[in-house]
């Protein structure tokens, strides 16, 4: 599923910030996950894994989502922390 996303990457970006912004959201309207969103970023633009996360996470196109990804992460940590 990645090379149509990937495909759509190619067609769509042209290398500055705001077109960035504009990529993610035509590949999450085109069905791609934060997830595959951030495997893109890092497969196209050689981004770290933490680079591509937070592109993704703060960007425009995932802004509905931003509040449960960070709930999310905090109670997993204290899940985790359960455990020391």
């Amino acid at each position: 599923m990645i090379t149509k996303f990937e495909e759509i990457f190619d067609s769509v970006y042209d290398g500055s910030q705001s077109n960035l912004e504009a990529t993610l959201s035509v590949i999450k309207n085109a069905g791609a996950t934060q997830m595959e969103s951030v495997m893109l970023l890092i497969k196209k633009l050689k981004m770290t894994l933490e680079e591509a996360d937070s592109v993704v996470v703060n960007s425009n196109a995932w802004e509905e989502s931003k509040e449960d990804v960070f709930r999310l992460r905090n109670e997993f940590g204290e899940y985790l922390d359960e455990f020391d």
